[in-house]
């Protein structure tokens, strides 16, 4: 989370209508006249502006500017990429595609570092307005179906250094995370009875609309291992294939899938999202006024209110326990698993700061 500082004029301005003006503070400027749309977009060094004498801290602290300009490149293709970051015609390849990073690790003048320690978490998200996912006994059988494994290795390769699985609704390894009710994802994998509890649950055969994007590389697997079991599971599913920008405005949309809807769409947050119940989106039950989805789960919103207000860590502990334990009832989404994500760079620069792709602090080592 980063708070984002702006002039007045532009802070005074109507907020119903869009910003033109980019111009804001920091050591770099956005150079709007060089900007290639789809392929370049370019920031020079502000020389007017003074960092604070302290320690840089991602979006806080002393943001020292080495560079005199800053070029993002938009490249596409995952191999073409690789190769400019080889032959040194780019610096820095902010995520690269899984299976490219054993390549990376071998090449010279090439180094690979772990950017977030709390990685992203890969979630699959159900439409509770609509059938057949606002039936809570069909949300549950998923469960017994989903192997967390499954999803990281399509995303990110056998290398288990680079994912985790038995993830739960905090990220793995802050304060709230437990194994609270764990074992609806660790337990035994059985399609057999995970067809019987379909057919217990009360499903009809209505469809379910699966949302698969195909210009992200890791959003296009997380989907296609979905379909897979959905498939697999004899269910009515329909998978229907887009761009980012196409799912992420059809996911606004509360209708049937005959109206424009949806039913299940696959996202990931950063782990950092997922530390605790203050900032968690997906693990809300305020129905309309939740993320889409819009699961009604009273219980967790009294648990999380219960949380804000609690007075000590322990107790804190104790609250994140129920709330995840009333996930796995009520099923707001489902845990894919957690990628650790790895940055590729060349080898002689230093001063990357975790988190997001920032540029101050970087420098090229003499």
């Amino acid at each position: 989370m980063m708070c984002a500082i702006m002039p007045a004029r532009i802070a005074d301005g109507d907020p119903s209508k869009p910003i033109t003006d980019p111009t804001g503070s920091g050591p770099y400027r956005y150079n709007a006249a060089e900007r290639i749309a789809g392929a370049r977009v370019v920031y020079d060094r502000f020389a007017g502006y003074v960092p604070r004498q302290e320690q840089a801290e991602r979006t806080a602290g002393g943001k020292v500017a080495h560079f005199e300009r800053v070029e993002w490149t938009i490249l596409q293709d995952p191999a073409t990429a690789s190769a400019a970051l080889q032959r040194g015609e780019v610096d820095w390849w902010y995520t690269p595609q899984a299976d490219l990073l054993p390549l990376l690790q071998r090449s010279p003048g090439v180094a690979l570092r772990v950017v977030v320690p709390t990685g992203t978490i890969a979630t699959m998200r159900l439409n509770h307005t609509q059938p057949p996912f606002n039936n809570p006994a069909l949300r549950r059988a998923l469960f017994g179906a989903i192997t967390q494994s499954d999803y990281m290795i399509a995303v990110n390769g056998e290398d288990r250094r680079r994912w985790n699985d038995n993830v739960g609704y905090f990220c793995p390894g802050t304060p709230m995370a437990s194994t609270a009710g764990m074992e609806a994802l660790t337990g035994p994998r059985d399609f057999t009875a995970v067809k019987r509890a379909i057919a217990a649950s009360g499903y009809k055969g209505e469809k379910i609309l699966l949302m698969a994007p195909q210009d992200i590389a890791s959003v296009k697997a997380l989907a296609e291992v979905t379909a897979d079991v959905l498939k697999r599971l004899d269910l009515n599913v329909e998978v229907a294939t887009m761009d980012w920008a196409s799912s992420s405005q059809r996911r606004f949309k509360t209708g049937t899938p005959a109206e424009g809807g949806w039913s299940i769409f696959q996202t990931s947050w950063a782990g950092s999202d997922h530390i605790n119940p203050a900032g968690h989106a997906f693990l809300r039950g305020n129905g309309r006024d939740a993320a889409p989805g819009w699961p009604e789960i009273p219980a967790i919103e009294d648990l999380r209110n219960s949380w804000l207000r609690a007075s000590s860590p322990a107790q804190q502990k104790q609250l994140a326990e129920q709330m995840q334990l009333q996930a796995f009832q009520h099923v707001p989404y489902i845990p894919l698993g957690q990628t650790i994500t790895t940055t590729a760079h060349r080898g002689d620069l230093s001063g990357m700061l975790d988190g997001l792709p920032l540029f101050w602090g970087i420098k090229r080592n003499s």
